[in-house]
């Protein structure tokens, strides 16, 4: 008896983009299942973050959709067409994706406490609600007792640990991590992979952009490989990671590693 299939949370379908005469994505598809973790690898260049950015409609693709959770986002069908969305709607599908960038983006005038508590009083949330959630995910990522701090008083790590907690304050159907630790000095990489890991073991849906091989291999569900705007290499991180068909893949894994 087979095992059964998850359902695919993101759904992405010939999607291209450009800018100007440079094309950076050709024609991608790809299924993200409910609970996995993804991660895009490639050379720079190769469109990873401009796919991640499309995901939740930072970049508008071209041709093609991004499907999360059944809701194509930035659009409405319209018989055969897709017609766009006012930024309000866009807005509210954003929500339901979280998304931690290499810098951290943290307002710099306001506390941890208050930049984990904004998002959440936008999404109505009622203050003391929030507050309650904030504190409790500090103490997940490891920073219990830093309510007060400002993000200048933090490392690196601990400033990109309030942005994962502030990414998943609302839970999120989605988190996307565009190379979240290559801002980071070496020593404080583990800490924020190791969030990662728990993030993953709680089985929240995560697409992410890194050069962090060892995390590809030990909390990926599937490895994408992109080269030139293409998926050339695709599929279980054993697979991808150990033994990969593809020429590029191959020249960029043996570099990496």
């Amino acid at each position: 008896m087979s095992a059964p299939v998850t359902p695919a949370l993101v759904r992405i379908r010939g999607l291209h983009k450009h800018f100007g005469r440079h094309q950076v994505l050709e024609g991608i598809d790809l299924d993200v299942p409910a609970g996995s973790v993804t991660v895009l690898l490639g050379p720079s260049g190769s469109g990873k973050s401009t796919l991640l950015r499309c995901v939740n409609h930072l970049e508008k693709p071209d041709a093609g959709f991004v499907e999360v959770g059944g809701e194509i986002i930035g659009y409405r069908r319209d018989g055969e067409r897709l017609r766009e969305l006012p930024d309000r709607a866009v807005t509210r599908q954003r929500a339901k994706i979280g998304m931690v960038f290499q810098q951290f983006n943290l307002f710099p005038h306001k506390t941890v406490l208050e930049n984990i508590v904004e998002g959440q009083l936008a999404a109505g949330v009622r203050r003391k609600a929030a507050e309650s959630r904030a504190s409790e995910l500090l103490a997940k990522v490891g920073l219990a007792g830093r309510e007060a701090s400002y993000p200048r008083q933090l490392s690196g790590g601990q400033q990109q640990r309030v942005a994962i907690a502030r990414a998943v304050a609302n839970d999120p159907q989605l988190i996307l991590f565009d190379e979240p630790t290559s801002a980071l000095d070496p020593e404080m990489v583990g800490e924020v992979l190791g969030v990662m890991k728990d993030l993953a073991a709680a089985g929240l849906t995560m697409i992410v952009v890194t050069h962090e091989i060892g995390f590809a291999r030990e909390a990926a569900d599937q490895v994408v490989f992109l080269d030139g705007g293409r998926i050339v290499e695709a599929g279980p991180p054993g697979e991808v990671l150990a033994n990969p068909r593809n020429e590029r893949a191959r020249a960029f894994l043996s570099a990496v590693l």
